[in-house]
C-alpha cells in the first residue's frame, strides 16, 4: 500500500520566547514492511536542520532557535509504500520457554519499568489472567489486546502526553498512547519483550478505525525466532499495511513525534494545534 501523509504542528506562545531546543522524529525508516520514498521537514522560522538516529536507531532531526520568536511551525510530508508483516502467516507457536533463552541486551530495557510503564504485581496478574493456556508467545498478546479494547474505554480528552500508565490502569479508559502504555506493561510483566510505536494509521472507505487522521500508537512484542510483530490495542487489529511506523522506544518518552523546550517569561505558555492526513497515494 503506498500512502501520503502530510503532518503540520503549530505552536503559539502568549509572549514570545527565545532559545527554543527541539527535537523532531517524524521520518520513517525503511524497513522489511516499510519503504520510504519521500521525505521533506519544513519549519518556520526558517531554521538550519541536524540529524542523527538515536540508540532506538529512530530518525531524529534537531533544531535550535535563539531569536525571539512568537510561534513555531513544522510540516513534514512522506511518502510510503507499506505491506503487512503477516504475508508469511502469524507467528504462533513459540512457547514461553523460549523466552527464558533470551540473551540480547537490546531487549532488556524492553522488559522492565520506563518513564510510563511501571511492572508492578497489579498488571502482572490482570496479564495472567489474560495469559492463555495454548503458552504460546503470540496467542497472548494477541489476547491482552483484545482484554484493552474490551476493557477501557477510548475517551479522547481525558488524558494527556505524560499520563502514566498506573492512571490508565485505575481509570480504565484513554486514547491509543494509553492502550499501548498497557499492553506494553502487561506483555513485560509476562516476560515478552513489548517496545510502544507512534505512528500513522490509514482509515481506508467505509473503514471506522479509532486515531486515524491523528499521530497515532500500537505496541510491538518480539517473538523468539519469528521476530517484531504490531498490534493495536485500540482497535483490535494486527499492525498492518494500513500502519506507518515512523519511531520506536520503550515508551511515549523515546518515540514522541516532537519533543522541545524553550525559555521565555513566565506567562509564554504555548498553545498547540496539530494537523494530520493519511491518504492513499
Amino acid at each position: 500500500m503506498r500512502l501520503r501523509i502530510f503532518h503540520r504542528t503549530r505552536y503559539h506562545y502568549r509572549a514570545p520566547v527565545r532559545d527554543s531546543h527541539n527535537e523532531v522524529r517524524l521520518r520513517p525508516a525503511t524497513d522489511d514492511s516499510a519503504r520510504c520514498e519521500f521525505f521533506l521537514l519544513n519549519v518556520n522560522p526558517p531554521v538550519r536542520l541536524k540529524h542523527y538516529r538515536d540508540e532506538w536507531m529512530n530518525y531524529v532531526h534537531w533544531f535550535d532557535i535563539a531569536e525571539p520568536h512568537a510561534g513555531l511551525s513544522i510540516d513534514a510530508q512522506l511518502t510510503v509504500h507499506t505491506s503487512s508483516p503477516y504475508t508469511a502467516g502469524m507467528p504462533h507457536g513459540v512457547s514461553f520457554e523460549a523466552l527464558n533463552s533470551l540473551q540480547d541486551d537490546l531487549l532488556t530495557p524492553l522488559l522492565k519499568s520506563s518513564t510510563y510503564v511501571d511492572i508492578n504485581r497489579e498488571i502482572w496478574k490482570e496479564a495472567l489472567d489474560v495469559k492463555t493456556a495454548a503458552d504460546d508467545v503470540f496467542a497472548t498478546a494477541e489476547a491482552i489486546m483484545t482484554h484493552i479494547h474490551t476493557n477501557w474505554a477510548y475517551l479522547p480528552g481525558t488524558t494527556h502526553a505524560s499520563t502514566h500508565m498506573r492512571e490508565v490502569m485505575a481509570n480504565r479508559q484513554g486514547v491509543c498512547q494509553d492502550f499501548a502504555h498497557v499492553m506494553i506493561g502487561m506483555c513485560r510483566s509476562l516476560g515478552i519483550p513489548a517496545r510502544y510505536v507512534s505512528g500513522y494509521l490509514y482509515n481506508g472507505p467505509g473503514a471506522h478505525l479509532r486515531g486515524a487522521q491523528a499521530s497515532h500508537a500500537w505496541c510491538e512484542v518480539f517473538v523468539p525466532g519469528k521476530g517484531w510483530f504490531g498490534l493495536d490495542p485500540t482497535n483490535n487489529t494486527l499492525a498492518d499495511e494500513r500502519h506507518v511506523k515512523i519511531a520506536t522506544g520503550r515508551d511515549y518518552a523515546d518515540a514522541a513525534p516532537l519533543t522541545g523546550q524553550f525559555d521565555g517569561p513566565m506567562d509564554a505558555t504555548a498553545a498547540m494545534q496539530i494537523e494530520v492526513e493519511v491518504s492513499a497515494a
